[in-house]
């Protein structure tokens, strides 16, 4: 039995993965959206989604949800038939990090109609912040993430741990992707892990920025699906 995990980022769902989610729905048992909602700690979030599921999976994880996909893999590599890792990273929260994190929990819970306004087209390729509709979109998905929730998952970056000291003990094919213009995970930085695992690939997709999922569904889906065919991940 082949489960399709999707994880989304933070203050995100599963409106993050399902356009892919849809494309290859047929192609394997089942799919499980990870709750990444409820939990402080990357490492609980890993559980849970190992928990809610049975047998071998192939995970798409975004941005803060690639962290919790790598803790998925370091807990039970034996599950893992494949991961495909949009716009994270790898390492542990930088000695800056903390108060930036504080004020953008702060910020949350005065106003998160306010937080996601001025946080969405900060994190979006220059074409793309200047598309009203992307933008609503987003914004009204990160309008609906509570505000304890999002504090949640600053929380749990903060305390996020360094994923390096373990990536090389990966045993099963990685994708690596992200967007031409994300300034968060840039293509330098995925080189980088991509160094560090033994079957990895990194990919970089032209029109996106850091919501890569969102700015480019029909290239990420693509580049995932040849990806799977090609290595025989896919019934």
């Amino acid at each position: 039995m082949t489960t399709l995990v999707t994880i989304p980022g933070i203050m995100s769902d599963a409106r993050t993965w399902a356009p892919t989610a849809d494309t290859i729905r047929a192609r394997v048992e089942a799919v499980h959206v990870a709750d990444t909602s409820q939990d402080n700690m990357l490492t609980e979030m890993a559980r849970r989604a190992l928990d809610a599921t049975e047998g071998e999976l192939i995970v798409l994880a975004h941005s803060m949800g690639g962290r919790v996909a790598m803790e998925m893999g370091r807990l039970a590599p034996e599950r893992m038939r494949a991961m495909v890792l949009s716009s994270t990273g790898h390492e542990g929260p930088s000695e800056d990090e903390e108060p930036k994190r504080l004020a953008r929990i702060a910020e949350g819970n005065a106003d998160m109609a306010a937080y996601a306004r001025n946080w969405v087209p900060k994190v979006l390729s220059k074409d793309n912040a200047r598309n009203e509709s992307l933008v609503e979109h987003i914004r009204q998905m990160v309008e609906d993430c509570p505000a304890e929730v999002h504090e949640r998952q600053n929380r749990a970056l903060l305390s996020r741990p360094d994923a390096s000291r373990y990536l090389g003990d990966f045993d099963f094919p990685v994708l690596l992707m992200t967007g031409s213009e994300d300034h968060l995970s840039t293509p330098a930085a995925h080189g980088q892990i991509a160094a560090l695992i033994p079957d990895a690939e990194s990919i970089v997709i032209e029109g996106a920025g850091h919501l890569l999922p969102f700015e480019q569904p029909q290239k990420a889906t693509q580049a995932i699906v040849e990806w799977l065919e090609r290595r025989n991940l896919l019934a």
